[in-house]
């Protein structure tokens, strides 16, 4: 008998959540219909009970590191939720306008050449956390068959880091030629990385789960695109290849974040050594992975890569001052501090 059903589930992050989702379930033999939507974290399918049960689907979702939601959502629970987010709002805003000593005392640190890359870094370091669920049943595989075959994997974590680092760095040089060929000027590059540092904060408050209205604000990446890099993936034998065609999947929100970036420095070569630097951030976690998961439960990964959105929060902060120091707005903290300083030295 053909069933229609709807899935909530907790743990997905961005569109490439979908593609994970929708490619796992797909393959199991009687789905005949699966279709996963970020936003509102549900996933509708049909599926013949005679050949699979619920509870195996349930099964095959949990092992790509999600959660399976079978409890709905009270109104009482919407209602919390709301207000906690309205809370958290005006207690940003207030923080804003009145802590002005606070803003005085705590100068923003300008983002350097130098610094710039660690922090891109940092972010990658972050953001490997959400692509073990990504990528992480590709590194048990190679390292299993490594284990098969008596070999360490050593290599080829390797290989699949330098695949992956490539990839991102080939991306980043094609966004930063599109920024050198239309004659982006200083102005909007400003504007490129506010935007980024405005994309890593929506991803740090939907990491958190706060304001989920802002996951519908996204850049989709084309199905074609996604369902090509992941079955280069799947059919690749060699680590190199499988990290190489990781970086075609763009639904990650703080590498979209990356490559506004690329494209504002309208340079290749930044564009470029930007990636790759971001890139490598990702590899520690991403391949340590199998370690950590030894220790922690899943509950607890999920703990972890939510505290990880306030960092996120905090680099997406930095990134958005910088922007607007670059655009010359007069908006950035330290701009906004010296006229509050001016105008209370003037009473």
């Amino acid at each position: 008998m053909q069933i229609n059903k709807q899935i909530n589930i907790k743990g997905m992050m961005c569109g490439g959540c979908e593609t994970i989702i929708e490619d796992a379930v797909s393959e199991i033999e009687g789905v005949s219909d699966v279709h996963a939507d970020y936003p509102s974290a549900k996933c509708k399918l049909s599926f013949d009970d005679k050949k699979v049960r619920l509870e195996d689907i349930y099964k095959i979702i949990e092992q790509k590191g999600y959660a399976i939601d079978l409890n709905s959502e009270t109104k009482g629970g919407v209602f919390i939720k709301i207000s906690l987010s309205i809370l958290a709002l005006i207690g940003i805003v207030l923080l804003m306008v009145f802590s002005r000593k606070l803003w005085h005392q705590f100068s923003v640190p300008d983002i350097s050449s130098q610094l710039s890359y660690g922090m891109i870094f940092v972010v990658g370091l972050i953001t490997g956390l959400h692509c073990i669920g990504m990528c992480g049943s590709f590194v048990i595989g190679y390292t299993v068959k490594d284990a098969e075959h008596g070999r360490s994997a050593y290599l080829s974590h390797i290989l699949y880091g330098t695949g992956k680092t490539l990839s991102y760095a080939m991306f980043g040089a094609i966004f930063g030629f599109i920024g050198s060929v239309v004659s982006i000027t200083p102005f909007i590059s400003g504007v490129s990385i506010l935007l980024a540092g405005i994309f890593l904060i929506i991803f740090g408050l939907n990491t958190l789960n706060v304001f989920a209205v802002l996951k519908k604000v996204r850049f989709k990446q084309a199905e074609a695109m996604a369902r090509y890099a992941n079955r280069k993936r799947r059919n690749s034998r060699s680590p190199f290849f499988i990290g190489f065609f990781s970086g075609f999947l763009l639904g990650c929100g703080p590498l979209q974040a990356m490559y506004i970036m690329a494209a504002g420095n309208s340079d290749p070569v930044e564009g470029a050594k930007f990636l790759a630097a971001f890139g490598l951030g990702t590899l520690p976690a991403l391949l340590g992975f199998g370690m950590a998961t030894r220790w922690l439960s899943g509950t607890m990964t999920r703990r972890i890569t939510q505290i990880s959105g306030i960092i996120l929060l905090v680099m997406g902060t930095m990134m958005l001052n910088k922007g607007l120091m670059k655009t010359k707005s007069g908006y950035d903290f330290k701009s906004i501090s010296t006229e509050l300083t001016q105008q209370l030295n003037n009473k």
